[in-house]
Order: structure tokens, then C-alpha cells, then sequence
């Protein structure tokens, strides 16, 4: 397991923000998730984590989330990209080089501006040499699955910008591991490896509710998580893979306890 690097998501996790990172290094994580939210409620900021983070000997995965950045309306465009500029600042604070940044959401985008509004942000990142995970999320407006996006970054052609395969995301829809064929391992930035109880109805709400609410630790539902990583190894795949679960219950854990039932999961599924 030790030649990918292993990360969890913060998102599983409560208590403070540097609490959260002890937890997650204890427990046997190289890196974290973390989210624009958490360095903001953290004293002393992105530094400050930057330092404790140092500390540990862990690291930051990628910085979360900047959310419909791609096809962004009117006025709203230029304040999307001051965001990814604020994004990048922050990353660069906290020694991390990549951001999260999903297809977008919005029933008002401008679907035909999506390519300009990803070449735009590949070169600001690229000024940074920072990367963008481009992340096809089950409600998303356009670019909902792994295929769909996947055909859009090799139209572009953009070498900073790669995928994240989410099994949540990919499964919800009804889809299964048969979605990763074509794809080059050095084209996919990240693995999160999650779990459900069923598959959820096919309306926004319920995909948003099961997803932010419900998820559960590889190996505890009916994706076939096994098939998923027979064929990321196969591929070659040695990016980043780790925890992404959001679930109300592991959550109210101490999150020591939580951290460690995630690294066991991680463990029974990648090792």
C-alpha cells in the first residue's frame, strides 16, 4: 500500500482543525483533504496548519472545493476566477499544489464557455505550478460522469489538469468500474474510496443527500470496491488514494476513532 500516498478527507472528521490532522496522521494517513473551511477556522490560518502539518511529517493532498468555476454567468465569471486566485494563494500557504475543483452544478451556466472558462484556468494554475482535479459529481449539470469528463480533458489537452475518480459519484449513477477503461493512470489525480448502502433515487436531492450525509467506509455497502482497485493497479495507477465519506454518524466519533475505522478500511480494500 506504502507506493501510493494514502490520504483522508477531513470532511469525516469534527474538532478543530489541527485536531483533525493529528487524527488523521495517527491513525497511519500521509496527507489529508483539507478544505478551504478549515483553514479559514483554523488560528493562524493556512501557516499555521502549513507548520503543524510539517510537524507530523504529512502532508496536503489537494485544497477543497471550488465549486462552479466552469461556465460561471455573467458578472459571476470574473469573481470565479478572483476565487481561483484566492485558491491558489491559500494552497500555496498550506505547501500544497493541487485544487478540487468539480464540474459545475448550475442549471444557468454557459455550456458553450466551459472549454475557455478550463484553458483560462489551467494557465493561472500553471503560473503556480499547481494542478486542477476536475471532478464529474452525480448532480452535475454538465459533465456528471467519468466518461463524459474524461472526453473533455482530452479535447483540451491541458497537462495540469487531471481527473478524480470518485466511486460515490461514479456507482450512484449506475455505474461501475468498466468507467476507468481508456483512461491513462497519469490522467487521474486521485482516488476516493467510499461505500453506500443502495443505490439512491436519481433526483438531485437524493444523490446530494446519500452523498453528504450517508456514505460509508469501503467494504460496508454494494459497490464493488474490489473491482475498482484490481483495475487501478493493473492500470499502474500510483496517485494519491484515500477516505472521501461523508456520514453524519462516524462524524459524532471522537476523531481519533473515526480516523482509525477509515485507516482499517483503507487497509482491507488497497492493501
Amino acid at each position: 500500500m506504502r507506493t501510493n500516498p494514502t490520504f483522508l478527507n477531513l470532511v469525516l472528521l469534527n474538532g478543530e482543525p489541527g485536531q483533525k490532522l493529528q487524527a488523521a496522521r495517527d491513525a497511519g494517513f500521509d496527507q489529508v483533504e483539507i478544505w478551504r473551511e478549515d483553514v479559514e477556522a483554523n488560528q493562524g490560518g493556512a501557516a499555521a496548519l502549513a507548520e503543524i502539518a510539517a510537524r507530523q511529517g504529512s502532508g496536503f493532498t489537494n485544497l477543497q472545493v471550488l465549486r462552479d468555476f466552469t461556465g460561471a454567468p455573467g458578472a459571476l465569471r470574473g469573481k470565479k476566477r478572483e476565487e481561483l486566485r484566492q485558491f491558489i494563494q491559500i494552497a500555496q500557504a498550506l505547501g500544497c499544489d493541487t485544487l478540487q475543483a468539480p464540474a459545475t452544478t448550475r442549471e444557468d451556466c454557459c455550456a458553450d464557455q466551459i472549454d475557455d472558462d478550463l484553458r483560462w484556468m489551467a494557465s493561472e494554475a500553471a503560473r503556480y505550478n499547481m494542478r486542477i482535479m476536475y471532478e464529474p459529481m452525480a448532480w452535475c449539470s454538465v459533465d456528471n460522469t467519468l466518461p463524459l469528463a474524461w472526453q473533455r480533458l482530452q479535447r483540451l489537452d491541458q497537462p495540469n489538469i487531471g481527473l478524480v475518480v470518485d466511486l460515490f459519484h461514479i456507482c450512484a449513477l449506475g455505474g461501475d468500474a468498466s468507467q476507468l477503461d481508456g483512461i491513462p493512470a497519469d490522467r487521474i489525480y486521485e482516488v476516493q474510496l467510499c461505500d453506500m448502502a443502495a443505490v439512491p433515487a436519481q433526483d438531485k436531492q437524493s444523490l446530494m443527500a446519500m452523498a453528504k450525509h450517508q456514505r460509508l467506509l469501503p467494504g460496508d455497502g454494494i459497490i464493488d470496491v474490489e473491482r475498482f482497485v484490481d483495475k487501478l493497479k493493473s492500470a499502474g495507477y500510483q496517485g494519491p488514494v484515500g477516505i472521501e465519506v461523508f456520514n453524519d454518524a462516524l462524524k459524532r466519533l471522537p476523531p481519533d476513532v473515526a480516523a482509525r475505522h477509515a485507516w482499517q478500511a483503507l487497509k482491507r480494500c488497497w492493501g
